[in-house]
């Protein structure tokens, strides 16, 4: 019965060690369940990341590859690694050409090798630029915005992304337009029947050298002319007829403004107006007198005038020196006061207040 006994205990132990045992295994093997489970897990995101990876390297790819605007990547030792097809567009050259070349011996300052050289700017402030360019071409200039940012290659290899982008019509149509608003603005102060300046140019010209002779202290005088007889110039001869006595008439008061700083206007209807800075009176109404003689040598018939048989000037002249706080009116009442008192003394003559 003892001997029973004992091997009934020794038995027993071993059942229990082999429960512990089972029991071990089977933790063991929900562990490593757990453990697969998370490695796969892992895997799966590990897969989806690169895929997500590879997606956007190709939607770079392919924006890069597309981008109307010339690009390419190079390395800071100078050699090209990628260029886009307006790049190779912008070189002449195919892809086989440009990778692995200095960029130095492709593209010519100053977009390249250059004081306006991207790779060398971006280099030397490690920050992004941009800026405008220009160069010279055979059918012209051509204009550029070029940007350029640090970059790091695929293999690790610092260097820059740059782009040209062409805005040569933008520049063109920038400049036509600045053209066409210098012309509006000329026209804007011409008259347009008699091509001299009109009466807007003519105030801002006598504003300003009042303004700049009341600094210097100088006398500026004026010169009012009225064609004597004008309506019944143009109610005996037509309009047609008037209009090409006023274009005439204009002409000649140009051609007598010779001085730098001398100006000739139509002032309305059939007046003109002289503007003489730096001239005192007399020295003015020696200048109107010298027009009087101008137009009257036109000889252009005026059968209907009561002061020749050709069309004659009255002139008024007043001379000014501009004082501070005072205005430009003054000068040209005198002058019109003047002209009136050539007219009542009988036309064709030059009065002086």
């Amino acid at each position: 019965m003892c001997a029973d006994a004992s091997q009934i205990e020794e038995l027993k132990e071993r059942i229990r060690r082999l429960e512990e045992e089972r029991n071990y295994l089977r933790s063991s093997c929900d562990e490593l369940q757990g453990s697969h489970d998370i490695l796969l897990e892992a895997i799966g995101a590990a897969n989806q990341k690169q895929v997500q990876a590879e997606m956007l390297s190709m939607e770079l790819d392919q924006v890069f590859s597309s981008c109307a605007d010339a690009m390419w990547v190079v390395r800071n030792d100078k050699i090209v690694v990628r260029a886009n097809d307006a790049m190779l567009n912008l070189l002449g050259k195919t892809s086989a050409e440009v990778v692995g070349r200095p960029c130095n011996t492709l593209l010519e300052a100053p977009l390249c090798n250059g004081k306006s050289c991207p790779l060398e700017l971006s280099i030397n402030s490690l920050s992004a630029k941009e800026y405008d360019v220009s160069r010279g071409i055979s059918s012209g200039e051509q204009h550029f915005i070029v940007s350029a940012a640090p970059l790091v290659t695929l293999d690790g290899t610092p260097g820059i992304v740059a782009q040209f982008k062409d805005i040569t019509d933008r520049k063109q149509a920038e400049a036509a337009l600045a053209k066409a608003n210098i012309t509006l603005a000329r026209l804007a102060r011409l008259d347009s029947l008699t091509q001299l300046p009109n009466r807007r140019s003519f105030d801002e010209n006598i504003e300003r050298e009042w303004r700049r002779l009341a600094r210097e202290k100088q006398s500026l005088s004026l010169v009012l002319c009225d064609i004597d007889f004008f309506k019944p110039y143009n109610d005996t001869y037509g309009h047609q007829t008037g209009d090409d006595c006023l274009r005439q008439v204009a002409q000649a008061l140009g051609g007598c403004a010779m001085r730098a700083g001398d100006l000739a206007c139509r002032y309305g209807g059939e007046e003109f107006v002289f503007l003489l800075p730096n001239t005192p009176l007399e020295g003015a109404t020696k200048f109107a007198e010298r027009v009087r003689h101008a137009i009257e040598a036109l000889a252009l018939p005026h059968e209907t005038s009561r002061a020749a048989s050709v069309v004659t000037l009255s002139l008024g002249v007043a001379s000014q020196i501009p004082g501070s706080g005072t205005s430009p009116e003054i000068l040209i009442r005198a002058a019109d006061e003047a002209l009136y008192q050539a007219k009542e003394a009988g036309r064709n003559q030059v009065a002086a207040s």
